[in-house]
């Protein structure tokens, strides 16, 4: 009884394993194998130029660095006035209960609002560019441009230097990985800088080949690698942080405002950037039109 109970679930087995071998043969028939489109979309409602940020529902917040407001484009699709009255709002970071937190930089002022754009407090940074949520933690880290400072603003409102001076140079940029490391970027030189354990360590600069504008606009995370803006190139780089020097153009070619396939999509001085919660769709700001970009992929089964 013991041999026959074995060999009949043998038998289960095998024929679970050939169910299994007949559905994959079958999904790669000639023809009905998934391909993978990515491409580019444009939203030109609202001024996005600058710093980018998304909420627990997926609404974007993009600010408008040469202007005084911040837009909001909800999920879906409508485009309004998050805030205005600022100096030149920079970097934007959302914490846990979707309360936005933005960087006035001419102000000197770090703004916290609620979900309805209702200013709930505010806090003194010089020359504030970037702010993040920190990983596992309703803290928030951000850069001082002019300073070359990385600081924590504490959910209590205390602020807590974390790092000043070289190889920070003039930093805007932040992301995480998955394992909660932190990355900056360096507007100035380009550099990609890793700060672990109270070291910073470049790991990458980015290219200077544009005619002008070579600088390094935001940086972010998504399945496995960093992306950044070279704004002046109109290009898109995907870094891989754990290897030196790894990075390769990901999107964009010359100046330009194409949509559609990412491969032959174009930007126009490409600044802002950020990955959705899901870390399948990129938001780009375009710098040089004001305009959103959308770089998103899905499966075309049929080809088209």
């Amino acid at each position: 009884m013991k041999n026959s109970s074995i060999i009949n679930r043998q038998k289960h087995y095998f024929f679970l394993i050939s169910i299994i071998l007949l559905t994959i043969l079958q999904s790669c028939d000639s023809g009905t194998i998934p391909i993978v489109k990515t491409t580019v979309s444009t939203v030109v409602q609202g001024s996005f130029y600058d710093g980018l940020a998304v909420d627990s529902k997926g609404n974007v917040y993009g600010s408008d660095f040469v202007g005084n407001t911040v837009y909001k484009l909800d999920t879906s699709g409508q485009v309004s006035v998050f805030v205005n009255g600022l100096v030149s709002p920079n970097g934007i970071g959302v914490n846990n209960k979707d309360e936005i937190y933005i960087c006035d930089n001419f102000g000197n002022t770090i703004y916290k609002y609620d979900n309805e754009g209702n200013e709930l407090e505010s806090f003194e940074a010089t020359s504030p560019a970037g702010i993040k949520k920190l990983p596992w933690s309703n803290d928030m880290i951000f850069v001082e441009y002019n300073t070359n400072t990385l600081s924590v603003l504490k959910e209590d409102g205390s602020i807590e230097k974390l790092y000043e001076g070289a190889p920070i140079n003039g930093p805007a940029g932040i992301a995480f990985d998955r394992y909660g490391n932190t990355f900056i970027g360096n507007f100035n030189d380009r550099k990609i800088l890793k700060f672990k354990n109270n070291q910073i360590t470049t790991i990458a600069q980015l290219p200077a080949e544009g005619t002008d504008t070579n600088y390094l606009g935001f940086l972010t995370y998504a399945k496995g690698y960093l992306y950044a803006t070279q704004i002046g190139e109109h290009k898109i780089y995907k870094i891989n942080p754990r290897k030196k020097d790894g990075l390769e153009i990901f999107a964009g070619s010359v100046q330009g405002n194409v949509d559609g396939d990412i491969s032959e999509a174009t930007f126009n001085y490409p600044n802002g950037i950020l990955a959705s919660k899901d870390q399948k769709t990129l938001y780009i700001s375009d710098a040089g039109t004001s305009n959103l970009r959308i770089i998103s992929s899905k499966i075309d089964r049929d080809g088209d």
